[in-house]
This record gives structure tokens, C-alpha cells and sequence, in this order.
């Protein structure tokens, strides 16, 4: 049985015109190596599976090669050469630092660097993950790695360049690798295909490569993965199965529903969704990618941003021609809310459902905007009716009256309490049933908003309970994480409610929570607009007034008592008593 070899190795490049995506760093080492300009330590550093040590051993071959051309190819036939190819090149040492990291083995490196080469004209020392060297072996290799012998070379590999200490860093020529593009990664993978004799989609190609984020030999690793699973045809089907990626079909489709304002479509499509084992967050993030690609090919000019197959692209092209600039916009601002509410949300299926309603509803805002702007033209018939008089059931001594009073700032005079006198008979009498009856009239709450202006008038859309509920808290939530903990004891003290269309209530208790409202206010209420997507929505702050009970003296309530039982005046009489 044949020994297999994965695609990262079997296909590893050979000479620096074969390595992908990195032509910045393998043209600068090949005129360096024409101009015999070749400093003595080099530091390549970048993300995972980008060619870094790659790059170090074709650097090393190629200056040990003893038959170099022109075009900068290892000739393959030279004794260096042959002993790298058969992996036991006398030059070439390649050290893995993350477990040969202590003062102990970089002493034995500078032993082994004190010795000449035997075959060829340098020595090279391959470091890999050298940021895992400890402070003391850095500090160690520092004069080696600054004045090292003439035939010697130092190539540094890391993947954390900040590990890295200064002094090190000073003495190195650095070269940063880049990410390799989707579209180069799927060329390569094309190529390869093509040798191993496999029909691969061309879209499938693409998807392996945007799942490798930028690495090629995760991109490889995936592939051979892949085509174990589907023999030596490798469809989109097939890949986005096995990788867990979401079809672009269910974004084409559920954008169509919110160009439609077609609610029940988009909320089955994401229950389509989560039932096929989808995370929610990732629906919402990829969402806004389809809506970021969407944006992109709108204008020609911004088309080279668009990172997908060809086939994709002229779909792109043709959705995007019947989607609203202004949806797109309004829509990836809305993601980007749900997006960094999904993680602290307790209820993220919610969430989402109700950023996709109000993503259905975009279009519907200027037609609501048109009503409500006529609503304003015609007389309010929903004004709230006049304070009603308090009215209070004396006895013959009628209590103080009490201090609480309607107070209201759009009321030119405040209405008065009025007690209507009423004949009681003596065994009727009930202190208790008179300071219940007048507490009970008395409304208990004055109005805040002349302190607290709304700035914008109300209009007549329709509050939804649970949205409002949701946004409230998720602010309230926000406040607390920013340690403003008063402030959120206060809005979670009571729930928000509704007073009608486009106006909800607030009820506090003290005056400390009214400072805290009259100074949050402005920013709640605008965050309440952008939320419930109602540009008109007035917050009306009321505060609970402290009742205070009617105080009776002795002596009313002595008369109060004598009218039930008037023997206690001539107990009064006889015993001399002073009620004062």
C-alpha cells in the first residue's frame, strides 16, 4: 500500500517563485541574494500557514546551492543540494525553540556555530517559534545573533512578533507575511486539484478557502479532509455540509423577504435555519456580511471588494440592483446592534426575531412617517381629560385637608381640593373611612416633563410591548457593565409602560432617581428611538408623591368619638379632664 503524504507537504514549494500569495518577501531575498547583500539574522513573522518556514529553507537551499543560476533555482544536483533533499544536510539545521528553549541549548547552538562549514559556503540555523526562547536564552544568543561568524545565518520564525524583545528585534531584518488572499488560495487549490485528477467546483474551492481565513495549509488540510469524504468529485454541496457553513441560498432568500416586508417569510427562513443545527450569532454575522457584499456591488468601482466565486458575483450584482441603498445601510447598522447584544441576551432566538422584523419594516418607515405628519395636522382627540375634584367625606369636625395636590405643569391653576359637607348620622362616624376616602381621590403622582423635555413630538405608531421590555433592560444591562449600578437599580425598579401610541411611562419614587432620569434621559430616549424605530416616540418621567395622612389633634378626636357615644362628654364634665 502506497504511503500517503498530505497536500501541505507533497505540495510544499520548492523555489520562491512557487510560493503563494508572498511575492513582497520572495522578491526582496532573491535581489538580496543577486546583490550579495544577505544580512546575517532575519526575523519572519506572520500568521499560521503562510510560508514562513517555508521561505527559510528555500533561502537556505538556494545560497548553499553550489551550481546557482540566473532565475535563482537550487540546481538539485550539487552536494548540498542532494543532502537537503535527503533531509540530512551538514548546513542546515532547523531548531524548534518552543521545546529547546532554555540558556542550555542556545549555549550548545553558539557551539555548533563556532564550527565552519565543512561542505558548501554557510551555515544556516533555522529558529522556529523562537518567541517561546526564555529571557535568559534571549539574552544568551544576543551577541551571537548581532556579530556572528561570516559564514553564518540566522533565520528567526514566530507567529507572536510582540513576544519578541527589542534588542532581538534590532539586530534582525524583519519581514512580515501577510495573509494569502481567497482568491490565491483557491487558484493554488485548483492547481491541485488538477494533479490529483479531482472535479472540484469552483465555488466549493472558494468556500474551503475563506474557511481557512487566510492560511494556506489550513486551506490544504481541509481539502484533503474534504476529498476523503467525496472520492474525486468535491461539489458545494458536499463542502458546505461538512464544513458547517451556511448556504448563501438562505441569505438570497430571506433578503428577498425584507425587500418584501414579508415578516412571516424571514421569521420561517431563520427557524429553517436553527433547524438545520445553525448558531444563531453566526446567522446574524453572516447576515451582515451578504448585506456588506450587497453594498459593495452596487457601485462598479467597489466590485474588486467583493470576495466570492464568479458565479456568486453576478448573483451579487443582480440582488443588489432591486435592494434599497438605504435598507442596506439601516439594515447592517441593525445587525451590528443584535450582534453585540447576542452574547448577554437571555432570550438570542428573540433577539434575532425581532431584528429581523424591524429589518422587514425599513421600508415601511416613510409611509408611517407620512401618516403620523397628517395625524399632527388634525385636532388630538386622545388628550388626556382634566384632574378630576377630590372629594373628601367629613364629620361634623372636618380633618385638615390633605397636603398632597394635583399638580400640573400644562395647567395654568392647580385644581383644589373640595370637601362637599354631607350630613352624617352620630353612630356613622369612622376616622378610618375618612382618611381612606380622601387618600383614595387624591392623585398620587406629579409629571415631570417640564423638566425633562422630550424635543421631538409624539406621532401615533404603535408600541410593541415586548420590544420595548427587551430594550429596556438590555440598556439597563449596558449601564451596569459601565459601572453606573444607581442608575441601573433605578430603571430595573420599575417596568416601563404605555400610555398610548408612540408614548411610554416611567414612574419614579425619590428625588435621586429624578436627577438620575432628568440627566439619562436624553441618551435612553434616543437609544428607545433607534431600537423601536418610532423617530417620535415621547418618554413621559412621573414621580410618586409621598402621601401624608391628615393629623388629628386630641381634642377632634374626642368630638369624632363623643358624636358616637355621648356619655364620654359628661365623663368629661364629671372627671375634669383637659383634652388639650
Amino acid at each position: 500500500m502506497e504511503q500517503f503524504v498530505v497536500s501541505a507537504r507533497k505540495y510544499r514549494p520548492a523555489t520562491f517563485d512557487t510560493v503563494v500569495g508572498q511575492e513582497a518577501v520572495t522578491e526582496t531575498l532573491k535581489n538580496a541574494i543577486r546583490s550579495k547583500h544577505l544580512a546575517s539574522a532575519f526575523l519572519f513573522t506572520g500568521p499560521r500557514g503562510v510560508g514562513k518556514t517555508t521561505c527559510a529553507r528555500i533561502l537556505a537551499r538556494t545560497i548553499n546551492c553550489e551550481n546557482l543560476g540566473d532565475d535563482l533555482v537550487a540546481c538539485g544536483k550539487c552536494q548540498p543540494c542532494k543532502t537537503f533533499d535527503e533531509g540530512h544536510s551538514l548546513n542546515i539545521f532547523e531548531l524548534d525553540a518552543a521545546s529547546n528553549n532554555s540558556v542550555e541549548d542556545i549555549r550548545n547552538l553558539i557551539v555548533q556555530v563556532s564550527i565552519a562549514p565543512q561542505v558548501g559556503t554557510k551555515k544556516v540555523y533555522i529558529i522556529d517559534e523562537v518567541h517561546m526562547l526564555s529571557a535568559q536564552a534571549f539574552n544568551a544568543f544576543l551577541k551571537t545573533l548581532e556579530e556572528p561568524p561570516s559564514y553564518a545565518i540566522f533565520i528567526l520564525a514566530t507567529t507572536e512578533k510582540h513576544k519578541i524583545i527589542p534588542t532581538i528585534l534590532s539586530r534582525c531584518q524583519v519581514f512580515d507575511f501577510r495573509r494569502i488572499t481567497i482568491s490565491d488560495i483557491s487558484r493554488h487549490l485548483a492547481s491541485i486539484a488538477k494533479s490529483e485528477k479531482i472535479e472540484a467546483e469552483p465555488q466549493a474551492l472558494h468556500v474551503i478557502a475563506q474557511k481557512a481565513d487566510g492560511g494556506l495549509r489550513d486551506a490544504l488540510s481541509i481539502f484533503d479532509q474534504l476529498v476523503s469524504f467525496s472520492g474525486h468529485t468535491l461539489t458545494y454541496a458536499d463542502v458546505v455540509k461538512n464544513l458547517n457553513v451556511l448556504d448563501h441560498e438562505h441569505y438570497f432568500s430571506l433578503t428577498e423577504s425584507i425587500v418584501r416586508g414579508d415578516i412571516p417569510a424571514a421569521l420561517v427562513e431563520y427557524n429553517a435555519i436553527l433547524q438545520q443545527g445553525f448558531d444563531g450569532h453566526l446567522f446574524v454575522s453572516g447576515l451582515a456580511h451578504h448585506f456588506r457584499d450587497l453594498l459593495v456591488s452596487q457601485d462598479p468601482s467597489t466590485l474588486p471588494l467583493l470576495e466570492v466565486s464568479e458565479e456568486l458575483t453576478v448573483r451579487y450584482g443582480e440582488q443588489a440592483q432591486q435592494v434599497d441603498r438605504e435598507l442596506l445601510v439601516k439594515g447592517l447598522d441593525r445587525l451590528a446592534q443584535c450582534d453585540s447584544q447576542y452574547k448577554s441576551s437571555k432570550e438570542p432566538r428573540l433577539l434575532v426575531e425581532l431584528m429581523l422584523i424591524q429589518l422587514c419594516r425599513i421600508n415601511a418607515v416613510p409611509n408611517a412617517a407620512v401618516e403620523a405628519s397628517a395625524q399632527k395636522k388634525s385636532p388630538d382627540l386622545t388628550a388626556a381629560p382634566a384632574a378630576s375634584t377630590v372629594v373628601a367625606e367629613p364629620s361634623s369636625s372636618p380633618p385638615p385637608r390633605s397636603r398632597s395636590a394635583t399638580v400640573s405643569e400644562s395647567d395654568p391653576k392647580p385644581v383644589q381640593a373640595k370637601y362637599v359637607p354631607k350630613r352624617k348620622l352620630a353612630n356613622q362616624v369612622s376616622i378610618k373611612d375618612t382618611v381612606t376616602a380622601a387618600i383614595a381621590e387624591a392623585p398620587p403622582t406629579r409629571e415631570l416633563e417640564a423638566d425633562m423635555g422630550t424635543g421631538m413630538p409624539a406621532s401615533s405608531k404603535k408600541v410593541n410591548a415586548a420590544l420595548l421590555l427587551q430594550v429596556w433592560r438590555d440598556y439597563a444591562l449596558r449601564l451596569k457593565k459601565n459601572g453606573r449600578d444607581s442608575l441601573h437599580a433605578t430603571l430595573m425598579a420599575n417596568e416601563p409602560t404605555i400610555l398610548g401610541p408612540s408614548q411610554i411611562g416611567f414612574t419614579i419614587v425619590n428625588t435621586v432617581q429624578e436627577n438620575y432620569m432628568r440627566e439619562e434621559k436624553p441618551e435612553l430616549l434616543g437609544n428607545l428611538r433607534r431600537q423601536l424605530d418610532d423617530p417620535g416616540l415621547d418618554l413621559v418621567v412621573t414621580k410618586l408623591e409621598a402621601v401624608v395622612k391628615p393629623r388629628y389633634t386630641n381634642l377632634d378626636k374626642f368630638k369624632l368619638m363623643a358624636e358616637k357615644n355621648p356619655a364620654l362628654l359628661n365623663l368629661r364634665e364629671a372627671l375634669d379632664l383637659d383634652l388639650g
